[in-house]
């Protein structure tokens, strides 16, 4: 089970689905994808009853291609890379070190004034929200309170593909993304937007703002303002932008024509 959901923030009870699993067969293990949670939550294990729990480095700081799973005492797994029985035989091969020792400290430091941290990206997340829903046209998938996670807000833009928009912002220094990083090579319509019922044109017109406890205000100020601009046509669009919104209307006109052929 995905403790926080990577595309609108979505928080499961996590506790009660584990007591759900072992009420119907105790042997069930439970494995939670703790990637967008850790160190944005106080995870417990053994309370929450938890017997497998996963975390990627890069969501806390650490290098890249890093991260650890947590194994609960008395359960067994086998692994599936063999050789040199490294990592007490359940991976084997020469240690990534400096990405460990990385991941130690990222790990340290997510929790290193935590209720501080976690202040600051819910107040930075609130602000973005209030700054986003004047735009027009503008709706946020998911819930706006803090029973959401702290750092992500998902937000569709009637009328405009998030290709495009990723791509204009992305010239003005704001990065966002149009979907998770797991399926950015298999491009679609996202199941999980489909499932929380987001209305059928806004599907590919929806972006996700990931915030950090390094970001700032004046940043989110920042990417509000040129959302503002762009929203309205007072931002000049760059070349890349133009030519995919050319792309758009050609491939819109060439349905158009094929569907009147059919009439």
């Amino acid at each position: 089970v995905m403790y926080v959901n990577n595309e609108v923030g979505a928080v499961e009870p996590i506790e009660a689905i584990s007591q759900c699993i072992k009420k119907k067969n105790p042997k069930t293990l439970f494995h939670v994808d703790a990637i967008q949670a850790y160190g944005k939550y106080k995870i417990r294990p053994k309370k929450q009853g938890i017997d497998l729990l996963s975390v990627s480095g890069h969501k806390i700081h650490a290098p890249k291609g890093v991260g650890f799973l947590y194994i609960r005492d008395g359960v067994k797994i086998r692994p599936i890379l063999f050789g040199g029985g490294q990592q007490k035989g359940m991976r084997s091969g020469t240690e990534n070190v400096p990405g460990c020792v990385g991941l130690g400290v990222a790990a340290r430091e997510a929790y290193k004034d935590f209720d501080a941290r976690i202040e600051k990206l819910y107040t930075l997340r609130e602000h973005l929200i209030a700054g986003l829903k004047p735009l027009g046209g503008v709706t946020i998938n998911g819930s706006e309170d803090r029973t959401n996670a702290p750092q992500i807000v998902s937000a569709s833009f009637e009328g405009v593909r998030s290709e495009v928009l990723l791509h204009a912002l992305e010239d003005k220094g704001v990065y966002v993304s149009s979907g998770s990083a797991c399926s950015s090579n298999h491009p679609g319509i996202s199941g999980t937007l489909k499932g929380i019922g987001v209305k059928k044109e806004l599907l590919d017109s929806t972006i996700r703002f990931s915030l950090g406890d390094l970001n700032t205000e004046e940043e989110v100020n920042y990417a509000i303002g040129v959302l503002g601009e762009l929203l309205t046509g007072t931002a000049p669009l760059p070349d890349e932008i133009k030519w995919l919104f050319k792309e758009w209307l050609l491939s819109f006109f060439a349905g158009k024509q094929k569907n009147d052929s059919l009439l």
